[in-house]
């Protein structure tokens, strides 16, 4: 494969969607929707410019370790969204909605599965774990830019920032249960409590919050001391993400809470940052490592087999990935009728895509069980995602904001 071309056919894209990025955020269509078609355009299935086996690397391994990149530095834009304090006035959202809200969803997504698809229970297990958790990187587009701060309320974006980054990594705990059932069967409960929950889970969360903490008071004396050539914490955030990845999976932790939990801490222990230029600058770069990803994802879509599969499949893996949402939210509204008003709880049990983090657990799946399935069910789950969750941001963003001032007033009516 002559590197050139991909050069040219990645950056072109990359350069047209950023150059035009308010005009297709006001049309709809964001940035992962567009390089994933772009990716499908220049494939083997349309143009066959560009084949995923003309990288040298196989197929599996290539998609795992590129969606692992990409997530860490997401996970990393993700916590430093959520400001000072957000943790500890959040408690009661996110007890409800990680405590309770993975485990429902997990329940809904298998239960429509398994009884859709016709396959085995392990099998339906296992794609509803991968789908569970909402995805850091497809929300991005719903949570970031001077569109989404007009559109939506900051109590929404910063809960769904918060949720799509914690889940993500707990996500691994309720991914490795199918997996651990499917290869190790008589073993499988006692490695998931020990070695899983303990280390890989636990541990990678304390070792992310010590490294997020001593790396937070580093910046801050390097700043103070003047040590540091200018004042911007950005060189800090990709290194960090991506040394905290490194270290998290050499040590056999889940690397990918590492990165969230590591980031998040260091992100509430340096001075609360008012330098929205440079917020915006974050963005910018964050985009640069999140989009490519779809752009290979759209060149793998294993767009035969999914038409192997009839009309059925896809219809129940829209239904799970929607009804896994819908159903979890609207049962636990008691627990956060205070804190989300019913307009904004019907925009969270909406958005909840399904993306990045689900192509690196149905990638990891595969690789432990053998089982491809997994990679065409997950991909189909991507991909319905992607395109129904893309194409109503815009209109469900501005339905938001419409319906804002009636809220308002509605409350300041005397009573």
């Amino acid at each position: 494969m002559d590197i050139n071309l991909v050069l040219a056919l990645f950056a072109g894209a990359l350069l047209v969607f950023a150059s035009f990025s308010t005009v297709l955020q006001r049309a709809s269509p964001p940035g992962p929707l567009l390089c994933l078609a772009f990716g499908a355009l220049i494939g083997p299935h349309a143009l066959d410019l560009l084949r995923v086996e003309g990288f040298g690397i196989p197929t599996g391994t290539l998609l795992e370790q590129t969606a692992r990149i990409t997530l860490a530095i997401g996970l990393a834009g993700v916590a430093l969204r959520l400001p000072h304090g957000y943790w500890r006035d959040n408690v009661r959202w996110i007890a409800a909605v990680i405590g309770l809200g993975m485990a429902l969803m997990l329940i809904v997504a298998t239960g429509v599965l398994w009884w859709g698809l016709g396959v085995p229970f392990l099998v339906a297990l296992l794609v509803g774990a991968i789908i569970t958790p909402t995805d850091p990187v497809v929300t991005t587009p719903i949570v970031t830019g001077s569109l989404a701060e007009q559109k939506v309320t900051e109590r929404v974006r910063h809960n769904i920032s918060a949720e799509s980054g914690i889940n993500d990594g707990l996500a691994y705990l309720f991914v490795m249960l199918p997996v651990l059932l499917m290869t190790k069967p008589e073993q499988a409960w006692y490695e998931l409590l020990t070695k899983v929950l303990l280390w890989e889970v636990f541990g990678a969360a304390v070792v992310g919050a010590v490294a997020g903490y001593l790396l937070g008071k580093l910046f801050i004396l390097v700043h103070d001391k003047g040590l540091m050539e200018e004042s911007s914490y950005l060189a800090f955030i990709v290194p960090l993400a991506l040394l905290l990845l490194g270290a998290g999976k050499l040590i056999g932790t889940d690397a990918l809470l590492a990165v969230f939990v590591g980031v998040a801490v260091f992100g509430q222990v340096i001075p609360q940052r008012e330098e929205a230029q440079e917020d915006k600058v974050h963005d910018a770069v964050a985009r640069l490592f999140l989009l490519p990803v779809f752009l290979l994802l759209g060149i793998a879509l294993p767009i035969g087999e999914w038409a192997g599969l009839g009309w059925v499949a896809p219809v129940v893996i829209i239904a799970a990935v929607l009804l896994r949402r819908l159903v979890t939210l609207w049962l636990l509204r008691p627990l956060f009728t205070d804190i989300h008003d019913r307009s904004e709880t019907v925009f969270l049990s909406w958005f909840a895509p399904v993306g990045v983090s689900a192509l690196f657990y149905a990638t990891l799946a595969e690789r432990h069980t053998g089982n491809h399935e997994i990679f065409i069910y997950t991909t189909l789950a991507i991909t319905a995602s992607v395109l129904v969750h893309g194409l109503t941001s815009a209109p469900f963003s501005a339905w938001l904001k419409h319906r804002e001032p009636q809220v308002k007033e509605r409350e300041d009516t005397p009573k």
